[in-house]
């Protein structure tokens, strides 16, 4: 099996995080110098300290959690890919929602708004109100990596969430969207505006990734999956083999034509040259279309809802590279019991071992750096 390369524990990291101090930072505007087609606003002031996490009892809660679901009869899974807007957020609900569809933990990323962004908010602590009240059911997760912040003032959000990492404030880095088409909900709403295009090897890339590649936190990315964006993507994997990075959607393309050259045998070269690069799971079900194409944009379906033999075949090769993910943002939270059944019809097409360590095993392994036991 491919597997991914074993990170140091938590504890340790923290240690790290803590070795680095300040020196961190100027590497970001070394990055920004490197690349100057694209020039990054002033930097502004970062979170004020706050006490670190206690990882050792995150740890233990949260396996507690896992075991009892497993004990039940239950597969837990952890949503590596969720967000919200922090100042809309019904906790109590989705605690209750989690708690009912059985599923174990949850990423749970704030986005910062325009509001929060032009009061000068570049890192939002949702992570202490989560874990005060559900320590074992939510992951310390940083900030949504989008507009405005990661388009206008990318230095300073970078900042403000590598501050909150060598505070110990972190186990995972948010989604940071590179080339972002506008949802379904949003082009049937006329929000065009939404659509992110960054250029992922330019001085916003080299901060995202040297961000990474500095804390050893995992990022998620969202970047379209089209043939001409997968040459400056390599180029960076190839740059910062100690980024981890998480390529979101799996096969969801919503342009056909614009990429030919994704297949299964592609992703396959990309596992077996960049050990650092994992892929989440959450994409729509056989009968979902991108409004705007008219195509149904989840690669992976049979149009008899079952997985496509190539799709299959490359999770159950390389099980420990492929995470669960509900991809639940802040204009559908209340939808999570329907997200969670399309999750568990694609895990269902999967050998047992292999859904074990798609739904939670993995994701454990990328926050602790060891097996879960």
């Amino acid at each position: 099996m491919n597997a991914l390369p074993a990170l140091p524990s938590a504890l340790k990291r923290r240690r790290i995080l803590g070795w680095m101090g300040a020196a961190a930072c100027p590497a970001i505007a070394r990055a920004a110098e490197a690349t100057p087609a694209e020039p990054m606003a002033a930097a502004s002031a970062p979170s004020p300290a706050s006490p670190a996490l206690d990882v050792a009892a995150l740890r233990q809660g949260y396996a507690k959690r896992l075991k009892a679901l497993l004990a039940d009869g239950h597969l837990p899974y952890i949503d590596i890919e969720s967000s919200c807007h922090s100042q809309k957020l019904d906790l109590d609900d989705i605690a209750k929602a989690l708690d009912n569809r059985h599923i174990g933990l949850m990423a749970l990323s704030a986005d910062i708004g325009h509001g929060q962004y032009e009061r000068g908010v570049r890192y939002d602590p949702l992570n202490q109100r989560l874990l005060a009240a559900y320590p074992d059911r939510f992951i310390p997760v940083g900030n949504g990596g989008q507009g405005p912040c990661l388009n206008e003032d990318p230095t300073g959000f970078v900042a403000a969430q590598e501050a909150a990492a060598r505070q110990g404030q972190l186990l995972l880095l948010g989604e940071y969207e590179f080339h972002h088409y506008p949802s379904p909900r949003q082009v049937k709403r006329g929000e065009f505006e939404r659509e992110a295009r960054l250029p992922i090897d330019g001085p916003t890339g080299h901060a995202v990734f040297g961000l990474a590649s500095r804390t050893e936190l995992a990022f998620q990315l969202h970047y379209e999956l089209e043939d001409a964006n997968f040459p400056p993507l390599e180029k960076m994997l190839t740059q910062y083999p100690k980024a981890r990075v998480v390529w979101c959607h799996l096969a969801q393309i919503r342009y056909e034509e614009r990429a030919p050259h994704y297949t299964a045998d592609y992703v396959a070269s990309l596992i077996q040259r960049f050990p650092q690069l994992s892929f989440d799971t959450a994409f729509g079900d056989a009968m979902s279309i991108y409004p705007a194409s008219g195509q149904r944009q989840a690669r992976v379906w049979s149009a008899l809802g079952g997985l496509k033999d190539e799709w299959r075949d490359l999770i159950v090769a390389h099980p420990q590279r492929f995470l669960s993910a509900l991809d639940l943002g802040g204009d559908r939270l209340e939808r999570i019991a329907s997200y969670d059944s399309k999750h568990r019809h694609f895990l269902a097409q999967l050998p047992k071992p292999v859904q074990e360590q798609v739904a939670y095993r993995n994701a454990w392994r990328l926050m602790f750096g060891d097996e879960f036991a």
